[in-house]
């Protein structure tokens, strides 16, 4: 997971790290090949499944791609919206006190 650097506030988190998908479509199966493989000792570790069985396939940059942008700006003001309201019912039993 790329984890993008503290300067960054708000969705501008999002724009400075591209979003790389799976080439595998199917998760599910994915998942049960790299546990197949664990368990049957082909692979020491799923770290090392994982490298061998997954690999990168679309790469996202969400600074230029208006509508992937678009997308998470909205996400990001619902998130927003909601923290603020969850931290109003935080204070609500303070305040009937």
């Amino acid at each position: 997971m790329i984890r993008p650097q503290s300067k960054y506030t708000g969705t501008e988190k999002i724009y400075c790290c591209s979003i790389v998908l799976p080439r595998e479509s199917e998760s599910v199966l994915l998942v049960a090949a790299i546990l197949g493989a664990v368990a049957s000792k082909k692979y020491s570790s799923l770290s090392d499944a994982l490298k061998a069985l997954n690999a990168a396939g679309q790469v996202i940059d969400p600074a230029k791609v208006p509508k992937v942008k678009k997308y998470h700006d909205a996400k990001y003001r619902i998130s927003v919206r909601f923290m603020s309201q969850r931290s109003h019912r935080w204070n609500k039993p303070q305040a009937l006190a």
